[in-house]
């Protein structure tokens, strides 16, 4: 901002009031700032200075900040000028200062115009300067940005403010949740175990292998009766022809004389059975692969991971706490997006402080108060 101050400043085509001449009043109030608040600011911040020895130039915001203040606490609060006069006789002494202290026959008078102060400040100074009816100087952006949205410190008001629009306010939000929470422990304590379930996931690798080991695991336990009652429930259309093979089959062996070789029946039975092992694993697989993405918190209950209260209110007690599998995960994007969804702009402010500024062109600004 100092560098377009300094631009604008040192243009040719720099505006002028009219007739380019200060009026006499107005060259005794920039005498009476340069020599009362001016010099005696430097004499008091800095006694190694002496008059020959003070700034060519006040267009450095940052440096110049604090002058600033005072010569607009003068302005105001001692000559007890209005604001439209104040800011025109601060801009005429800030504009037209020059060390030596002589304000009379100035060949050029600089003035600055509000679409001049816009060149020079961000749009949030000016949001800031209009809403609080000071002037963009007299406002000093930090170099530290709270919750990720512009801040800055109203002079004026003697308080800061974060200010920016809605994608800013989003950013701020999001950094907010994200600096909130700490880690899955927290979200646990804080909102409790049914919170923290309904956000926890299992990743797909984890998925198909805990799917395989426990295909593997209940289908090597199950007889051949069980085999075949898994199949014709759960088994569909490619399951149906073996198990009514199969039952022909077991009926067609039973009526056998015991003379009669049954070995071809037996071979036949032991393939639909091997068969049917295969299918039941892909059903076994298929159903708690399902239940690790859809119905994560029954599985987790099935298995005895939570527990549920009568109405089915989960909980966790610290041994199954302690307990639950390294392979649930907690959904730390999701999760997060839904909180800053839900997030209350006022929870920004440790005041619940927030003002909404509508610009003529439809955008809505947000001016928060913070904490330095």
């Amino acid at each position: 901002m100092s560098l377009k101050f300094k631009y604008i400043l040192t243009e040719d085509a720099f505006p002028s009031s009219e007739g380019d001449k200060l009026k006499p009043k107005e060259e005794k109030l920039l005498k009476n700032i340069h020599d009362y608040i001016l010099v005696r600011y430097y004499s008091e911040n800095y006694p190694h200075i002496d008059d020959k020895q003070l700034p060519t130039e006040l267009v450095d915001l940052e440096e110049f900040s604090d002058l600033y203040t005072e010569i607009w606490s003068f302005l105001t609060l001692t000559m007890l000028f209005d604001k439209n006069t104040a800011t025109h006789l601060f801009y005429l002494f800030v504009l037209n200062y020059n060390k030596e202290g002589v304000y009379t026959n100035i060949e050029s008078v600089r003035t600055l115009t509000y679409d001049d102060q816009k060149e020079i400040f961000d749009v949030n100074t000016m949001v800031l300067s209009d809403h609080f009816n000071t002037l963009p100087f007299l406002i000093q952006r930090l170099n530290y940005d709270k919750y990720d949205i512009p801040s800055y410190f109203v002079t004026t008001e003697n308080n800061y403010y974060a200010c920016g629009d809605k994608e800013a306010i989003e950013r701020g939000k999001k950094d907010y949740v994200e600096s909130y929470w700490a880690d899955g422990d927290e979200v646990y304590h804080v909102l409790g175990a049914e919170h923290y379930i309904s956000y926890c996931i299992v990743d797909d690798t984890d998925k198909r292998m805990i799917s395989s080991e426990e295909a593997s695991h209940y289908e090597s336990d199950m007889d051949e009766e069980e085999i075949i009652d898994r199949l014709k429930y759960e088994g569909g259309v490619s399951a149906e022809k073996r198990v009514k093979e199969y039952e022909e089959l077991k009926e067609e062996w039973g009526e056998l004389p015991d003379s009669k070789d049954s070995s071809q029946y037996e071979l036949r039975i032991d393939e639909i059975i091997e068969e049917g092992r295969e299918l039941v694993r892909e059903i076994i697989y298929d159903d708690t692969y399902h239940k690790l993405e859809n119905e994560l918190e029954d599985y987790l209950w099935e298995m005895g991971y939570i527990s549920k209260e009568q109405g089915g209110y989960i909980t966790i007690n610290k041994k199954q706490w302690d307990n639950l599998p390294g392979w649930v995960d907690f959904d730390w994007i999701e999760f997060e997006e839904d909180q800053v969804l839900n997030l209350e702009i006022e929870q920004l402010s440790p005041y619940e402080d927030v003002d909404r500024v509508y610009l003529d062109n439809g955008d809505i600004y947000y001016i928060i108060q913070i904490d330095y």
